[in-house]
This record gives structure tokens, sequence and C-alpha cells, in this order.
């Protein structure tokens, strides 16, 4: 029987960096795109802000690569699990993992949640839709910032309204769904923020993840 205070490596120090890197670089990179597009700024700031932007795209491009470059084998685990779609995964969505009835009291579907992998069936399907996202906007805004003079007006366009409005809505996602989700697992949310080893509780693990739990854990001796 697993004691209280063990703790489960959940997040490897690959996966923290990317993911608090992407975090930081996506909202400064939605500020200053926001500020540029939609505020009436003076032509030497919008320029200045602007010029932030391209700096904070490329530092958002390269932490994608580096994640990709350094850390294959995490990147690639990450992707597999999010690709590995069974039954349990699909069933998953027939009450969207009991959320609707054990915070806002809506009797959706039916009360038991079927067991979990790495990931559930919404984290799956948002986490593929975030990676995504995150590839085609470091794409689109290369794109804008180098490939202007060789696109065409059409392609261009296209490309500008899909990177400004494909990133405001993904972040209203962020915003609304995925953080306040997060922090209602408490213990990822500590895990993957927390400066250190990124563990967290056995229960946690048991409670959200139980197939992965029994087939994928290795154990480990870190503390908080």
């Amino acid at each position: 029987m697993a004691n209280s205070n063990d703790r489960i490596l959940r997040f490897h120090a690959p996966d923290k960096v990317f993911h608090t890197v992407n975090a930081i670089t996506w909202f400064a990179l939605l500020f200053t795109g926001v500020a540029v597009y939609f505020c009436d700024l003076a032509a030497e700031t919008a320029e200045y802000v602007m010029l932030w932007h391209l700096i904070l795209g490329t530092i958002f491009t390269f932490n994608l690569l580096g994640f990709i470059v350094i850390a294959p084998d995490r990147f690639a685990l990450i992707m597999r699990a999010c690709l590995e779609w069974d039954r349990n995964t699909i069933y998953w969505f027939r009450n969207f993992g009991g959320y609707p009835r054990r915070f806002f009291k809506i009797p959706f579907g039916p009360v038991e949640v079927p067991p979990q992998g790495r990931y559930n069936g919404g984290q799956k399907a948002s986490y593929l839709l975030f990676m995504g996202m995150i590839a085609a906007l470091a794409v689109t805004g290369w794109l804008l910032w180098i490939g202007a003079p060789v696109t065409g007006k059409f392609v261009y366009w296209a490309t500008f309204y899909f990177h400004v409005w494909g990133s405001i809505i993904i972040s209203v996602l962020v915003v609304c769904a995925h953080i306040p989700l997060a922090l209602l697992s408490l213990e990822h949310f500590k895990g993957i923020w927390r400066l250190g080893p990124g563990t967290i509780s056995v229960e946690a693990a048991e409670h959200h993840a139980p197939i992965w739990f029994e087939r994928d854990v290795v154990r480990t001796d870190i503390e908080k």
C-alpha cells in the first residue's frame, strides 16, 4: 500500500522548461500582438512593441524546436500518449470526466468516469489542438515576418487573419478551460510549475490517471 507521502515523477525537466517558456511567451505575444493590431499606438511605440513581438516569437519558436531536438524522447512520449485513443478515452466525453456533476451539480452523463491513462480524453483533445496551434502560429508568424514578399496578397492576408484570430480563440480556450481545469487538479498544477522536481502525489496519480499509474509509473524517492 502506498504511503501518503509517496511522490511520483510526472513532469521531467524538459517538460517543465518547455511548458513554462511556452506559457510566458504565449501571453506576452498575445498582449504585444493585440496592442499592435487593436490599439491606436503612436508609430514609434507600435514599432517598438512589434520589435518585442518578433523577439518573443523567435523565443517561442526555438522553445518548441529545442524541446523536440534536445528531448525527443519526452516529446515523442507526450505525442504518443495524446494519440492513444481507446474506448475509455472516447467514453470520457460521455460525462466530461464528471466535472459538470462534481463542480456545477449538473447531472450530465453517467456517474462513473472511465479510468484514464496518462492524459484523459479532454486533455488529449486539447493538447493536440494546442501543439498544432503552437506549430501553426510559429510558421504563420515567420511567414508574415520574412515570407511576405513572396506569398502574394491573398496568402498573406489569409495567413495574417489566421495568425491573429487563431491566437485569440485559442487564448480564450486556455483562459476559460485549460487553466481552470488545471487548477482543479492542483497536484498536477504545482508539479508543472514548482521549482525542482515535477512530482505529484500517489493519490493524485491513482485518482486522475489510474491506467497510467498501473502500467507506466516508475516510483521515485523524490519528495517536495
